[in-house]
């Protein structure tokens, strides 16, 4: 959901909880630019959402919201970006790479084997420089990149015998559009899933052949 021209959310848990949420991060976008002429802030927004989810859970009248909110958002002011999730309680945190929802923690396990982490990325540059690594090494990964990877991820934790059938559809805020939140192009979706798909069958196919290496070594 897009709620302003560099920030937009996306929801995981109750549906009605989520559009009033998208609803309030609209609000405080707007009412951000009417009162200071500029552009919300990433940890503004996250703030003033995290202070709205959380007064839910003080008051017995209330009910606490039932999901989580991922906010991804660009400061045209400071020319930085970044990713927050705003849990059910009110509780938020900045991230480089988030997942929420069922599945949440394996997909956490695959993203921490991406080059999404500035910090990380440079430590393992410098490694490798003073090895005498070739280049290529210590780069971020790329929004192109990130897409066929997180379409990776989600294709391998999908288990067709037990979930049920659904529709792969993502968004993005990068340089390539403008620092702008936008739908990634269709195409693209469908490129990064044929990718994911293929990239599974090739490593179901290596770990057959490492079981009957195994049987065999064994008989």
């Amino acid at each position: 959901h897009t709620v302003d021209e560099f920030a937009g959310v996306a929801i995981t848990g109750f549906v009605s909880d989520g559009r009033q949420i998208v609803n309030r991060a609209r609000e405080e976008a707007s009412n951000y630019d009417e009162t200071y002429g500029t552009k919300i802030p990433p940890k503004t927004l996250a703030n003033r959402l995290s202070a709205y989810v959380h007064y839910f859970t003080l008051h017995g009248a209330l009910r606490p919201f039932g999901c989580s909110t991922l906010i991804a958002a660009y400061d045209p002011a400071t020319k930085e970006h970044s990713l927050h999730m705003v849990e059910p309680s009110g509780v938020t945190y900045e991230y480089y790479g988030a997942a929420a929802g069922r599945g949440r923690q394996p997909a956490r396990t695959e993203m921490e084997k991406l080059a999404i982490n500035p910090k990380l990325v440079a430590v393992a540059s410098s490694a490798s420089s003073g090895e005498g690594g070739g280049s290529g090494e210590g780069e971020l990964i790329t929004c192109a990149e990130g897409v066929k990877q997180l379409a990776k991820i989600i294709y391998t934790l999908h288990d067709e015998a037990k979930d049920k059938p659904f529709e792969l559809e993502m968004s993005w805020l990068c340089e390539g559009s403008g620092w702008k939140h936008v739908g990634v192009p269709k195409g693209v979706i469908a490129e990064a899933t044929a990718w994911a798909k293929k990239e599974i069958e090739e490593a179901e196919g290596e770990e057959s052949e490492e079981e009957e290496d195994d049987d065999e070594m064994e008989e």
